[in-house]
């Protein structure tokens, strides 16, 4: 099978679905209608000749041969974006597909500038799409192996071969409880670990061991997984539960929230750039890790690490 211009355009529109859950979600993704979205998969599927999904009432579901296609596509896509990039490069224009995730809850957070590195990297001409995901540490891993994102800022507790893994700063983690928990109101001097320890927890299952480390028989009774959940369950007033200090001030300066911070109670969370080591960073991706640097190293979160990554000028 050839594949041409509108082959193209058919396996991305495909791929948008798939990855989106069916056709509502990607027209935003895509800026299309249901109906162009449809035409879109009646054309790859008449060129292949069989059917990529079922749809319908039922909802949407990939045939067999549909998730092959899938996965060829997202292939395919993603060479046709580095090579885009690679000649973007030669007309010193930055071109192709950036893909990039982060941990939740770090859209406030005065340490880590994403922001102001977004900023400067489209501050430049260029030719760029961007994808910004939101993931637990272990799905950015996930989709670290995959390609589906070429830089990732987080956690990364469980390293993985062909990764590299840059060190940027640590992120404060300490104990909240709610302002109708039963410790709200006791005196700091008055709580011990055994007291802490029996009341019910909050826990995010990849900080779990850092999380109950300090506490004799700790009663973990729910799981979250990401930061948003992990605060409604502390303001419920029913769970003590670890946020980063950052994230939680808003509810402590409202009055909503308190810090439980006894001597070994709370820990420092390593956050890194990670990227694939191999096969080579497209152009954009690379210039996108030099301006967090940058960025970075300007509020003096960037510890020095021989042979580390390089802080452009200016």
């Amino acid at each position: 099978m050839r594949i041409s211009d509108y082959t193209l355009r058919n396996l991305r529109t495909f791929c948008a679905v798939v990855e989106h859950g069916g056709f509502g979600g990607a027209q935003e993704i895509i800026g299309a209608g249901q109906s162009v979205i449809s035409t879109h998969l009646r054309d790859l599927e008449a060129t292949l000749g069989f059917s990529l999904c079922q749809r319908g009432r039922a909802g949407f579901a990939l045939t067999e041969k549909g998730e092959a296609v899938y996965q060829h596509a997202k292939h395919v896509l993603g060479s046709v974006d580095d090579c885009e990039a690679n000649l973007g490069a030669l007309r010193r224009i930055l071109t192709g597909h950036l893909r990039v995730g982060i941990v939740d809850s770090e859209a406030d957070n005065p340490d880590l500038p994403v922001h102001e590195a977004i900023f400067r990297f489209f501050s430049r001409e260029h030719q760029v799409r961007l994808t910004l995901d939101v993931g637990t540490p272990e799905l950015l891993s996930k989709s670290l192996q995959t390609g589906d994102t070429h830089v990732a800022i987080g956690p990364f507790p469980n390293r993985q071969a062909n990764i590299s893994y840059t060190p940027i700063y640590a992120e404060e983690h300490v104990l909240y409880c709610g302002v109708r928990h039963p410790l709200f109101q006791v005196p700091l001097d008055e709580i011990s670990l055994q007291t802490i320890a029996a009341h019910p927890m909050t826990l995010r299952p990849y900080l779990q061991r850092s999380e109950l480390a300090a506490l004799p028989n700790p009663s973990a009774t729910a799981m979250v997984s990401n930061m948003e959940a992990q605060a409604m369950l502390i303001r419920s007033g029913s769970f003590l539960g670890f946020l980063p200090s950052h994230f939680a001030r808003k509810w402590v300066e409202r009055g909503e929230m308190r810090s439980i911070a006894l001597p070994g109670i709370g820990w420092r969370s390593q956050f890194y750039i990670a990227h694939r080591t191999q096969p080579d960073l497209p152009q954009v991706a690379q210039k996108f890790i030099d301006d967090l640097t940058y960025c970075l190293s300007r509020l003096g979160q960037l510890p020095p690490k021989p042979g580390g990554l390089s802080i452009p000028a200016g």
